[in-house]
């Protein structure tokens, strides 16, 4: 049973190596070979059942997690959606993308040094929302508006990029670095000092670090034209600041009060709307209600199976043609979170998919709420960068269906790590009380 422990150790390094062949399918091995390696995914799991049945003489593992119940009913109802779509190819490389996070998730909530340290992983995840943001804007679309400098720098950079064969679209660009912003925000202020054990604050140099991060990822948020992101950080920077500071929610309401105030005064709300909408291909608020109703369409004529995992570009113009964008525009999916997973896995798999999401938020509140001082940026952070994915997913669908659709299951993770780590440190002290 030993030698089993072992292997397990080492899952999360078979998954980030195994994350290559995931990400850019077709490239490496042949597409046919695709159901196979996103099955492979899960090799490690039949050693967790074993491990579990030796250690405790029982065929039926027990829900590790609240979450646990919400995924498993996700994973079960995946191959109906699968089945459904159009394109097998390309509703493998969806489901790919989608249990790589499902498998992450699992590995990390289960490796040793995660579950003793859960900061561990909020630290990578904001060296990876820094990597990208690094080298993000060398990948963008040639269609994207940047500084002089930037262009500079694509044309050099253009030879290496033509060899890897993939661009980043601005908006997916956008996804990750406005979703790990409020971590990194988080991390970089210094803990509450009234609730439980007392944290000392962190390092200057480990803050100036942590705020450049959060700086750099805010600068390319802006570099990319993305609306809905710079929306999503203005919601989400807010609501991290009024959890460390609660006696600044009467100013940050009142600015917003002064704010709404203003753009009425001017007469000028559905402008503003407009030029929220608008982006890419989308000329404004029309065509994206216009892609909005096509996708409630959808899910009212196929609310049980979905129309298939990546199947949106290909069934929505057949069937409900669009009549404010040209046929030869590609909508790629419903530019809104909660509509597009309905539309790939129906009604079934948007509500597990939903209970997780709450179940995550409801374990970062409760970080915040009887968590020690140490815990206080995790759940912050995890709670902030929630938020800002269901805003910016509001107009836009950046982490699902595309290479990015792994992050919240991290954020998942984290949420589950230091929800424990919380529960623990209040039993320990209680029964130290008692």
């Amino acid at each position: 049973m030993l030698w089993i422990r072992r292997l397990l150790w080492f899952e999360l390094f078979y998954l980030l190596a195994w994350m290559p062949l995931i990400l850019f399918p077709a490239r490496l091995l042949p597409v046919l070979w695709q159901p196979a390696l996103v099955l492979a995914l899960f090799a490690f799991w039949p050693l967790r059942w074993l491990y579990w049945r030796l250690a405790n003489g029982r065929w039926i593992v027990p829900l590790q997690t609240p979450i646990s119940l919400a995924m498993l009913l996700l994973l079960l109802w995946l191959p109906v959606n699968i089945w459904a779509a159009v394109d097998a190819a390309r509703a493998w490389e969806s489901a790919g993308y989608l249990l790589l996070g499902v498998t992450l998730f699992v590995a990390l909530i289960s490796w040793p040094p995660m579950l003793r340290h859960p900061q561990r992983l909020a630290w990578l995840l904001i060296a990876f929302a820094s990597v990208l943001a690094l080298v993000g804007p060398l990948l963008l679309t040639t269609e994207s508006v940047l500084p002089s400098p930037l262009v500079a720098l694509q044309r050099v950079a253009a030879p290496f990029v033509s060899r890897l064969g993939e661009t980043i679209n601005p908006n997916i660009l956008a996804g990750a670095p406005v979703v790990l912003l409020p971590l990194a925000a988080a991390l970089g202020l210094p803990p509450p000092r009234s609730r439980g054990t007392r944290s000392a604050s962190p390092h200057r140099l480990v803050r100036l670090a942590l705020w450049g991060a959060a700086g750099l990822m805010f600068v390319v948020i802006l570099l990319t034209g993305s609306r809905g992101a710079v929306l999503a950080a203005a919601v989400s920077l807010p609501l991290v600041l009024c959890l460390r500071w609660p006696r600044l929610l009467w100013g940050i309401a009142l600015l917003g009060v002064l704010a709404g105030l203003w753009v009425w005064g001017r007469g000028d709300m559905g402008g503003v709307l407009d030029r929220l909408s608008s982006g890419g291909e989308i000329g404004g608020l029309d065509e994206r209600v216009e892609i909005w109703s096509r996708a409630l369409y959808a899910i009212q004529d196929f609310s049980f199976t979905g129309v298939g995992l990546g199947a949106f570009n290909q069934v929505i113009p057949l069937l409900y043609p669009y009549f404010l964008i040209a046929p030869s525009v590609d909508i790629p999916h419903a530019h809104n979170l909660v509509l597009q997973v309905a539309v790939d896995l129906g009604m079934p798999g948007l509500i597990a998919w939903l209970a997780i999401l709450m179940i995550a938020i409801t374990q970062s509140i409760a970080v915040l709420r009887r968590g020690p001082s140490s815990l206080w940026a995790l759940g912050a952070g995890v709670l902030g960068a929630l938020v800002a994915m269901l805003v910016h997913g509001q107009l836009d669908a950046t982490l699902w269906g595309t290479k990015l659709a792994f992050l919240p299951w991290l954020l998942f993770a984290l949420a589950v790590l230091a929800e424990a780590h919380a529960t623990a440190a209040a039993t320990t002290e209680l029964s130290g009380g008692v």
